[in-house]
């Protein structure tokens, strides 16, 4: 990489410290100085980041596409915990308590992203306290998922999850037409179940009239329909 191209990194990486979480507390000189030593990362789709039961001290912001967090189990049945995307933060547990990792970091799709190893990033926090706080801010955001995780996979139906997961992507954007921007093995991986129960139930809420399916989109036809069921299942 030539001067030009170091420098131009430096600064593009710079400005995505400045808005993102927790760096935006440092100073300017300290977001420059982590901006120097910041290694740059691109993936392909399928491509491991890391495995489940590493030791991997690093702390990553994505800077484009989206990164997977997902466990697998002995069967090889993925569950999916957390999706990472443009400018998202993540910080392996293994910089606070030095244990392995709890879950496989996976690129969905042609991704960059900006590592930092514990020993260039540690440095930097322990003498901030809000960067602290915000950090301890992430991963209690991070925990609350895992426990909403939890709740939904130990007391609701394939069912009532499958359209827990639309609805949120209905918030997200705001609109009745939604791009179907997850497989049917993705949509499984995050319920916990498989691509034809998936399907399945994708064909009883059409059924039901509370959507239509196409290959490319979902168009939300009744949303409060879609709440009731939720709460009735």
């Amino acid at each position: 990489m030539s001067f030009t191209e170091l420098i131009k990194m430096a600064t593009c990486t710079t400005t995505l410290l400045k808005n993102t979480l927790i760096f935006r507390q440092l100073t300017e000189q300290d977001r420059e100085d982590l901006a120097r030593c910041a290694n740059p990362k691109s993936l392909a789709g399928g491509e491991f980041l890391a495995m489940h039961g590493q030791i991997w001290p690093y702390l990553l912001i994505v800077d484009s596409g989206v990164i997977k967090i997902h466990k697998v189990s002995a069967q090889g049945r993925a569950l999916g915990a957390l999706r990472l995307v443009e400018g998202d933060l993540f910080c392996s547990p293994t910089i606070i308590d030095g244990e392995p990792l709890p879950a496989t970091l996976e690129a969905d799709g042609f991704c960059t992203l900006f590592l930092w190893q514990e020993d260039q990033i540690l440095p930097f926090l322990q003498k901030n306290n809000l960067a602290l706080w915000d950090l301890s801010t992430l991963l209690l955001k991070r925990m609350r998922q895992a426990s909403e995780m939890v709740e939904n996979l130990a007391f609701h139906p394939v069912a009532s999850r499958v359209a827990r997961l639309l609805l949120k992507q209905h918030q997200k954007s705001g609109a009745d037409h939604v791009n179907r921007e997850l497989t049917l093995d993705e949509m499984a991986t995050m319920v916990g179940s498989t691509p034809v129960m998936v399907c399945k139930v994708l064909s009883q809420l059409a059924d039901q009239g509370y959507l239509k399916v196409s290959r490319t989109e979902i168009e939300f036809i009744n949303r409060e329909q879609l709440e009731k069921f939720i709460d009735n299942r």
